[in-house]
Parts: C-alpha cells; structure tokens; sequence
C-alpha cells in the first residue's frame, strides 16, 4: 500500500528519531512495537550551497497519546546532501498502532552560499520552531512490517523574503511524503546507505553464479548529517542484493567485481529499497551499485557525492568516456571518467545510457577524485517537473472531467485556470503564534476564497479546461 501524504518541514524531521519509543499510545509490557525506516531526499536549488536544518525533539501522536521520537541535544544535517536521490537516515522501533499526527520542535536553519562566503542563520522560526503535522488520513506502524517513509523537500519553494521588504528571508518550507509499507517501497527514487559489510554475511562471492550474491550492510551511518548523536544503532542492518548485475567499484574508484567486497569494509550500496526478506534486516535493497571504501568528502581517495553541471559533450579517453563537469558554483571544471560499470539514472529512478549524459545536463556525481579527475561509479541526472509556476489568489473552484478547477487571479490580473486531481499533492498552512499546523487537503471546496495559492505542473498536452495541470499546490489563508 502507498499512501500519499503531504505536510511542510514537520515531516521531514521524522527521519531524525534515533530512539526507540517511549510514552504511551498503549500500555503494559507486552505491547507490541513496529519498525520504521526513514529516507528523505530534497529537489535541487540554484541558490545556496547548503540548508543546515536543526532539530531537538519529535513526537508522534494517536489516540492514545504521544510517543517520543527524539528528545535530545541538537542533530543537524544537511538537506542538499540529498539532491536527485534519498539517504536512509535512520531505522527504530516504536510503538505498533494508529498515528495521525506528528509533531516536532526546530531550533533553527542555516542557508550557506558558500561562492560568497556567506551564511544566513534563521533562528526565528514560525511558532518558535514548533510544527504540527496532519497528514491525510492516520498510518500505521505494524509488528508485521517495516514502515517506510520518504520525505521529500523542494527547496526553491521553501524560503521566501518577508514581506514587510525588510530583505530577510523566513522559512516556510514545503515537504512530501509517501508512506510505504509491503514489498515494494520507492520505485520513483534511489536510495543511498552506508555502512560497514557485516562479517560472515557474504553470500555468492565465491561462485560464477551471480544469482544469489547478497551481504548484510550494518552500522548504518546518515550520510547527510553534519552533527549531534549517531542516527543509527551499530546492530541496524540492511539486507543488500546484488543478484542483479550492479556495478562494483573499488576503494580507489576503478571498476571491479563482486568477489572483491571483504567483511569489516566500508560500503555505500545505491539502489531501490524492497522487503528484506531477511531475520536479521530490516530493510531490502537491490544495489544498482556498491562503492568499495569509506565517504570521505574533499579527501583524495574517498568517495563523495557532487551535484553540478555538464559542461562538455563526451570524448573517448582510454575504453572510457569522458565528459567535463563543474561542480556547483565552483566556476572551475573536472574531467569525469564513466568506466564501463558506471550507470547513469535519472532523478526520478529511470535508468539512463551513458550516450545520454550530454552538455547542459544538471546532476550530481557518486565518483572518487583523483589529482586530475573524478572516477564516476554513478550519473544521477536532475530533472524538473514544473515546467509551469502560477501564483495569485484564489477566485473560485469549479470542475471539468476528473479535475477540480482552482480559478486562480495572479499577481498581475490574469485569470488562470489550475487543474488539480487526486495525484496532485496539495498542502495546506495555517500558522499561529503557537503551532504551524499543517493540513493535506481531501475535498478542494474547504479551501477559502481570497487564499494565496501557488501551483506548479505541466502546461503541456492539457485537458480542455485548464491552463496548468498541477502537481503540487501550496494554499496560505488570505
């Protein structure tokens, strides 16, 4: 079952409980607990360099009560550590049973433009950093499966200028989330987890036969924090398949196969989270790729992660092809080398051919740096949904065929009409001095004549009666 849920900064702060339940939605010794796993990924964002979110608490909340998350010091991480892809962030146990709300407490935000060696600290946060979130419908956390939830944030729509025209920004930050719980989990989205291969789990190695190679991958560590307390427990694993062909890459980043993986190493395995099957993991993952060695950012040798642009058309260097990139707002460029191993996918988890890595494509890099280039174990080029953006307020709703039409005035005076359905996510703030509060909206005839909205989606091949065909919609109250 998917179920779609969609809520602003709150949400994405779930995948920050480290600890396992306390408090109650239930009682005695016996209950039961759930397992659930938390990726989160964020849309890519032209203007700053790092958005460093901060947190201190969180909880969850169903008829029975609360159930704390996370209580604690400080943990902040990274949001555009995550673009075109997710990272695990964490994996716990909590209470089983009904949820409908989640509530947690920011402490601040920092956006970090670093081609001007300059940062800005929001530490005045809506409600004092205090968010409520109301998804569509409750969820559930069973003792029958793990639970996974993706969040996922677009930062070109998370902060704005206050419009007092002071030029400060403020937060007002937009998140999805699926919920995901049965046998397929994330199909639209790779997911990146780091870890230590666990000893004794290697299977397939020594065979031709690649049909059964398969390892436990345990000590998860979040690759996008930057601070606070460990977000795993050394004894969460994941059960990583590598039946599939992946491409296998080496600490130095040159191409080898699976056979070289040992116990005790340092790995990132890249691929599509599934079911375990497995006792001893709580989460499945067919590998598209496995890098050999330890994520050590801006140190020869280690592999990292680096968003940027192409800049060239391939050439052939060596049997390999080559392109040159530059990372973001560096203003300087590297040749990058895909070897034959290296898979090249979309944002949106579509496989890709290296013919189709082409100048003027953005992306980011899985790669090892030499003195002279980047060793690319994976291509993850970036794509944009929105190839439209309206913003006004709302007139009046009416309807054609299966769309609700949300007549919309623009800032200009222009009458658009903006088609939304039930795949479009749509989400609802309302904030006071005491809790920003956060609303997936079900029935489009609630939403209040005169409210802000901002919508975003196609203008391409649409239905008669509409201008947008939206896939995302912000609502404000007037």
């Amino acid at each position: 079952m998917n179920k779609r849920i969609f809520a602003a900064l709150s949400a994405m702060l779930m995948a920050l409980s480290i600890s396992a339940c306390g408090g109650g939605s239930g009682g005695g010794s016996q209950a039961e607990t759930g397992q659930v796993a938390v990726v989160f990924t964020d849309g890519p964002t032209d203007q700053y360099q790092r958005i460093l979110i901060s947190m201190s608490a969180m909880s969850l909340i169903g008829p029975g009560g609360h159930v704390d998350l996370y209580n604690g010091p400080e943990v902040t991480f990274d949001l555009l550590e995550m673009s075109d892809w997710a990272d695990l962030a964490f994996n716990t146990k909590v209470l089983a049973g009904t949820y409908d709300k989640i509530r947690i407490e920011l402490t601040k935000v920092e956006l970090v433009d670093m081609v001007n060696n300059e940062s800005e600290m929001l530490d005045k946060l809506p409600a004092n950093g205090k968010i409520d979130l109301n998804p569509r419908g409750s969820f559930e956390v069973s003792p029958d499966f793990t639970t996974v939830i993706k969040l996922d944030m677009d930062a070109k729509k998370s902060f704005q200028v206050v419009a007092t025209g002071n030029g400060k920004l403020q937060l007002r930050p937009i998140f999805f989330v699926d919920i995901y719980e049965g046998d397929i989990f994330l199909p639209d989205r790779l997911v990146r987890i780091f870890g230590t291969v666990d000893a004794g789990s290697i299977e397939g190695a020594g065979t031709a036969d690649t049909s059964d190679d398969a390892f436990r991958l345990c000590d998860i560590q979040f690759i996008s924090q930057q601070s606070g307390p460990s977000m795993a427990s050394p004894d969460d694993c994941v059960k990583v398949y590598a039946d599939g062909g992946p491409g296998v890459f080496d600490s130095a980043g040159i191409e080898s196969d699976f056979s070289e993986i040992a116990e005790n190493d340092p790995l990132t395995a890249v691929g599509f989270v599934v079911d375990s099957g497995d006792p001893l993991a709580f989460l499945g993952l067919n590998a598209v790729i496995l890098e050999d060695g330890a994520r050590e950012p801006g140190v020869s040798g280690g592999w990292d992660t680096t968003a940027g642009n192409v800049v060239s058309d391939q050439v052939a260097c060596d049997a390999d092809q080559c392109f040159d990139f530059e990372p973001a707002e560096t203003g300087m460029t590297v040749q990058t080398r895909m070897q034959p191993g290296t898979r090249v996918f979309r944002a949106d988890g579509i496989e890709l051919t290296q013919a189709d890595v082409n100048s003027g494509d953005g992306g980011s890099v899985d790669a090892v740096a030499t003195a002279t280039e980047l060793l690319a174990a994976l291509v993850v080029l970036s794509t944009d949904v929105d190839s439209g953006i309206v913003t006004g307020t709302l007139a009046s709703i009416g309807q054609t065929g299966s769309y609700a039409v949300l007549n919309v005035t623009t800032d200009v005076g222009a009458e658009v009409r903006v088609c939304a359905d039930d795949d479009t996510a749509i989400v609802h703030v309302l904030a006071d001095d005491e809790t920003v509060t956060l609303f997936d909206i079900i029935d489009f005839e609630v939403l209040e004549i005169g409210s802000v909205i901002e919508a975003f989606g196609d203008t391409d091949s649409l239905p008669v009666g509409c201008d947008i065909v939206a896939n995302q919609v912000i609502v404000e109250a007037p």
